[in-house]
């Protein structure tokens, strides 16, 4: 018998399932960051952790498996050649291990090999496409650098307003005095606050950004920011790569909908992909776009 051990690993959380070869999910199991650019022995720890799990769950001795199994990772940040190097020499005791970018095997969730693509917008901003017989990235550069439009950047753009008016040189709104009550008001608290603002703590803002959509004018000035990113991104892959179809996916997506441009709405799915279902048609050889033409 041989085993498929898949993970989907974000910003905050990892997935994992493993399947038998006829594609049967035999168990399932979550765990902490699979981030490998921000802690990669952590997300080290996470795998084994979570294949661990997976195989206690399936009844499984997952000692007598592992040599029977193909590992496929979709791991945020593993696009750094270090963490993939330290992975690889780690996670050795699998028959192979197939190392892919998180926003990759979403794309081979959507189970089409041509003109398609998928834009994550969650923590961070990130598209993956196929066209040409190629896959690209586009965005996912990470803090500080990239990921505009997503839910650190919104958090991080949402502080700055909201330190200008606690300086009184913009004007104050229930938001931005919502926020200043979070970050402790007074200037000493305010400035632990700021030096504990990991991208995590501030994607957490955006729960408080978008519960003042209806009354703040520093939201329309944010997300009129965000939402010109996201459709720079679109218009690209219409119109140079021209994509038909495109993913919306990630914790944020939805709430992006009601200001993209009607336009570019008609090439937009909303049906969430399967990304651990590609980690497992990259394992199986079905999805075999692993090169790009950049990054």
């Amino acid at each position: 018998m041989k085993y498929f051990f898949c993970i989907d690993g974000g910003e905050t959380k990892s997935i994992a399932i493993l399947y038998n070869s006829d594609g049967k999910i035999l168990s399932k199991s979550k765990s902490g960051s699979g981030n490998s650019f921000n802690d990669v022995h952590n997300v080290e720890k996470n795998i084994i952790l979570l294949w661990s799990n997976c195989c206690k769950k399936a009844k499984l001795n997952k000692n007598k498996i592992q040599l029977h199994t193909i590992a496929s990772f979709g791991l945020a940040g593993i696009k750094l050649d270090k963490s993939r190097k330290y992975l690889k020499r780690k996670i050795n005791f699998f028959k192979k291990l197939i190392l892919s970018s998180d926003g990759f095997i979403a794309l081979a969730g959507t189970s089409i090999t041509k003109s398609v693509a998928v834009l994550n917008i969650g923590t961070g901003v990130v598209a993956h496409l196929v066209a040409n017989n190629y896959s690209q990235q586009l965005s996912g550069w990470g803090f500080p650098y990239g990921d505009k439009g997503g839910g650190w950047w919104i958090g991080f753009r949402l502080v700055q307003e909201t330190l200008k008016s606690k300086d009184e040189y913009v004007k104050k709104d229930s938001l931005t005095k919502k926020v200043l009550q979070i970050l402790g008001g007074e200037d000493t608290k305010i400035l632990t606050s700021l030096s504990n603002l990991k991208p995590n703590k501030l994607a957490e803002l955006t729960h408080v950004f978008f519960n003042h959509k209806k009354k703040s004018k520093i939201f329309k000035s944010i997300m009129k920011e965000g939402v010109s990113e996201i459709e720079e991104i679109i218009k690209y892959m219409i119109d140079e790569k021209k994509i038909n179809k495109i993913y919306f996916t990630g914790g944020l997506s939805k709430s992006y909908l009601p200001f993209i441009k009607k336009k570019y709405l008609n090439h937009i799915i909303c049906n969430q992909t399967d990304p651990l279902y590609g980690a497992f048609l990259i394992a199986k050889g079905k999805f075999p776009y692993e090169k790009s033409k950049n990054k």
